[in-house]
This record gives C-alpha cells, structure tokens and sequence, in this order.
C-alpha cells in the first residue's frame, strides 16, 4: 500500500519537499482544514442547532474517512496506489465521493447547517465535473481539492483568503516535481475546482 511517487523511486530534496507538501493536501484532508475553519469562524454561522465539533465531526466522517476508506482498501488489497494514478480506475471513486457529499449535504440540511450544506454541495459538484472530465484526460485531484475550497473560503472572507492562491501554485509544483501530474493537468484541475465551486456558492450561498 504505497503512494505512485514512492513506487517510481524518486529522490533528493525537491522530491522530500514535494512529498511534504502532497501528503498534507489531499482533497479529503483539505477539505477537513477548511472545514475546521468554517465550522469556527463561519460569516453567517452554524444555524440554530449545531457546534463547531458537531459540524467538524460531520465532515470528517461523511467527507474524509468515507470517500477516503474504498481507496485505501482497494491499495491495500494491491488494486491499486494510494493515489489512484491510473485513470480509468478513479471514476468509481468519484462516484462513491459524490454519494457520500450528498450524505453530508443531506445531514447539514437536517440540523439546519447552511454554511456547511453549501460547501457539501460545491463538493458534489465539483466531484461531478471532475469525474466527467476524467472520462477525457487526466486531471490532478490536489489541484481541484485545493482550489475549490479556497474558491469557497475567498468567496465567503473575501481578500484576506487571497493568500490561499499561493498554495495552488505550491501545491501544482509538487505534483509535477513527483511526476503524478504535467503542469496543464494542475492547471485544469485547479480551473473545475475554482470554476464550479464558484458557481455554487454564487447560487446557493446567499440564499
């Protein structure tokens, strides 16, 4: 059960740096970072029912262990990296991500948790797009991971979240550098996940 990048046995300080930084930004991950900050420090709040540690837990089960656990299960039985490289392999993984999403957004809509509930929509539709796009050509998965969630943390704080682009361009370094991805599939990936998050909070946030 090992990452693509340690199969191909790379090495040196670029490829220890790079390593760093992709083993700290995985979708899922980044998702609870955003989450956590949300959940803490939300513009409109949490609604009348639920506490930072509810909404955080909430996340973290429906849309960090759970998209998470098929991936790891299928590396570790040898299907597959922890990265899921090959691209005909990721789409039933998207599609188990996108269910889960719903879940979260279907629970958030219970305890009346509109902020969160917003970023499980983006989630969904970001995921979708992501899986359709994959059906065509290769796109990295950090990049749309990172992108989106700033979209949603720039759109909600405004400039002072403007910071988190220089993480997009970190985060594409890292994964070119580990030879997971060439520069134009960052670069696509962050765009889906800019674009449709953008798109969703524009439709569902102020409502």
């Amino acid at each position: 059960m090992r990452f693509s990048d340690k199969e191909m046995g790379l090495a040196g300080r670029r490829v220890t740096a790079a390593r760093a930084i992709s083993r700290l930004t995985p979708a899922p991950l980044f998702n609870l970072y955003i989450a956590i900050l949300i959940a803490y420090t939300s513009p409109i709040g949490l609604g009348p029912i639920l506490e930072p540690i509810g909404a955080i837990i909430i996340c973290f089960l429906l849309m960090v262990v759970l998209p998470l656990a098929p991936i790891v299960l299928s590396a570790w039985r040898g299907h597959t990296d922890l990265d899921v490289s090959d691209r005909s392999r990721r789409t039933v993984f998207f599609v188990f991500s996108v269910l889960c999403y719903a879940m979260a957004y279907v629970v958030y809509g219970v305890y009346q948790c509109h902020v969160m509930q917003v970023l499980a929509a983006a989630y969904i539709v970001v995921t979708t797009a992501t899986t359709m796009i994959t059906t065509r050509t290769k796109v990295s998965v950090h990049a749309v991971g990172v992108a989106g969630p700033s979209t949603a943390v720039i759109y909600m704080y405004g400039p002072i979240g403007l910071p988190l682009l220089l993480l997009w361009v970190t985060v594409a370094w890292s994964r070119v550098v580990l030879k997971q991805h060439t520069y134009r599939q960052t670069f696509l990936g962050a765009v889906t996940g800019a674009v449709f998050t953008l798109l969703t909070y524009a439709l569902l946030y102020g409502r």
